[in-house]
């Protein structure tokens, strides 16, 4: 590959995996993740940093120790101390339809969303980076989620378990609903809690992708 990286580490990162005979498609599934996820994290520099768990799994795959992996030219990750940890958790600037649907996007985060580490350890156990921030928009969610709602999601989570509310990518849109897994055919139930709106199901054959599952809702009042 002859084309500039975002930084050494990533450069490094791209000639160890060409050196294992491997491609970033390849090297990305043995990490558990999606096909993209190195592709995106060296071209687009999504995620900002490789979280803890992927670096120690990059070690045992191409050698050395998981600090080899870590970023340390990433702005606005560390945690303040005001009296209490304050963690930061990236905002995409995507909005996950809960109504109609809209295109899948990738970029870089918009912002950093506080919360307290205390507060963030009641919901999860994931590292802030494997966490997101998003828009909701639409009202087939109504009255559980609003338009213009942020949601807080657990990027961790990339199969269906348990019924609850996930950000899904379906027929290239970002859609965020209730999804419920039919344990006999492991097919799912993809509802809106607006009664308005149909519910459909997508068998295994389909092309679903779990974007992560909603933990945490946040709107304004007024």
């Amino acid at each position: 590959m002859n084309a500039p990286y975002r930084n050494e580490l990533r450069q490094r990162l791209v000639n160890s995996i060409e050196a294992a005979g491997l491609d970033l498609k390849s090297a990305s599934l043995k990490l558990g993740r999606n096909h993209a996820y190195l592709q995106q994290y060296i071209r687009k520099g999504v995620p900002r940093s490789l979280p803890e768990d992927v670096r120690e799994k990059l070690a045992e795959l191409l050698g050395g120790d998981a600090n080899d992996y870590r970023d340390s030219d990433v702005p606005g990750r560390a945690p303040m101390r005001t009296g209490e940890t304050i963690l930061s958790v990236p905002i995409y600037d995507i909005r996950a339809s809960a109504g109609a649907g809209s295109l899948v996007q990738d970029g870089e985060p918009s912002g950093w969303q506080p919360y307290r580490e205390q507060e963030l350890a009641r919901f999860t156990r994931a590292s802030t980076m494997d966490l997101a921030v998003i828009q909701v928009a639409g009202d087939s969610m109504w009255e559980t989620l609003h338009d213009g709602d942020k949601v807080l999601v657990d990027r961790t989570v990339k199969r269906i378990v348990k019924d609850g509310i996930y950000v899904i990518a379906f027929e290239e849109e970002l859609l965020v609903k209730r999804c419920q897994r039919n344990l006999e055919d492991g097919s799912v139930l993809v509802s809106s809690d607006n009664k308005a709106y149909s519910p459909f199901t997508v068998s295994t054959v389909d092309r679903l992708e779990v974007i992560g599952r909603v933990i945490w809702i946040g709107r304004a009042l007024g």
